[in-house]
């Protein structure tokens, strides 16, 4: 059975490293801004910027847990 998009996305993006596009098209679906969407209504932070001309890439803004 596939993995529902908003849990593949959080394995996919919590490393907290930049994803290009192509790679969230390919590995979450072509419509992974609609599974970012989902996410971010559940309080997910993601950044974006733009890379060589209209590319972009991605990336979960990953909290540091600090423990007392």
């Amino acid at each position: 059975m596939k993995e529902n998009l908003p849990n593949r996305m959080l394995q996919l993006m919590s490393n907290g490293c930049w994803h290009s596009t192509e790679e969230l098209v390919d590995k979450i679906s072509h419509r992974f801004s609609a599974t970012m969407y989902v996410l971010r209504k559940q309080g997910y932070v993601f950044e974006d910027r733009r890379i060589e001309g209209q590319r972009r890439e991605w990336r979960l803004v990953v909290e540091l847990q600090v423990t007392a």
